[in-house]
């Protein structure tokens, strides 16, 4: 296995070097492609996205796709996630990404590529694995989006991690209570919580054990009970 889950994509050198050595090879001889669907559901401008996709585009990949989860038949997103080697989930609502792996009948092949190919994700990309994916919402005050969305619940992509993951640490975004919230979450599902600024990310090899940080940022780590056992 060969993740690299990250708060706000490849944000620094550290992070891009890190993901050359998981391929194994030159960017300039990879294939991504860009799994977009936990961003479609938001109305508005999408010049975020644009903007990032051009910044990963600008990395130099040997081939660069932009995939949505829904574009046709199962099989030939299926062989589009298959002929790239790099798989990334991009940002938006880890709820919906979720939901999509499933509805679209996807899972299994995801939980394939996960022992063939390199894994990146961005935000909420990084966010769809915990097997208690389902208590998010209620453990971590986010019942918005499963109304936005209307789903009745939600469950990993792939059941990984008996931990859950948040970006975005200090942005001047994120609201003043987001340290408190991830707290809370952890002390109400008996789960850690890794939480990260843009400039850090976890690599994972074996899911059963603990993730390398990798940052030139800030971090925490939250226990089950919702106290900080580590932080830089």
């Amino acid at each position: 296995m060969r993740m690299l889950l990250t708060s706000n994509g490849i944000s620094n050198a550290l992070i891009r070097d890190t993901l050359v050595d998981l391929i194994g090879k030159p960017i300039a001889d990879s294939r991504v492609v860009v799994v977009i669907d936990a961003i479609l559901g938001f109305p508005g401008d999408s010049s975020t996205l644009v903007d990032h996709l051009d910044g990963l585009r600008t990395l130099g990949w040997a081939e660069f796709d932009v995939a949505s989860l829904f574009a046709g038949p199962a099989s030939l997103v299926e062989a589009r996630l298959r002929s790239a080697d790099v798989i990334l989930g991009y940002g938006g609502s880890n709820l919906w990404l979720a939901h999509a792996w499933a509805e679209t009948g996807l899972t299994s092949v995801l939980a394939d590529l996960l022992d063939e190919k390199v894994y990146v994700g961005w935000s909420a990309g990084s966010m769809i694995f915990p097997r208690l994916l389902n208590r998010w919402p209620d453990a971590f005050d986010d019942q918005e989006e499963l109304a936005m969305f209307d789903l009745d619940e939600v469950a990993p992509a792939v059941p990984l991690f008996d931990w859950f993951f948040m970006g975005h640490l200090g942005a001047d975004w994120m609201p003043a209570d987001a340290e408190a919230r991830a707290a809370r979450g952890a002390a109400r599902t008996d789960q850690e919580v890794w939480f990260l600024d843009d400039d850090s990310a976890l690599l994972v090899r074996d899911p059963d054990t603990d993730p390398i940080v990798v940052s030139t940022g800030h971090w925490r780590r939250f226990g089950a009970d919702g106290g900080v056992i580590e932080s830089h």
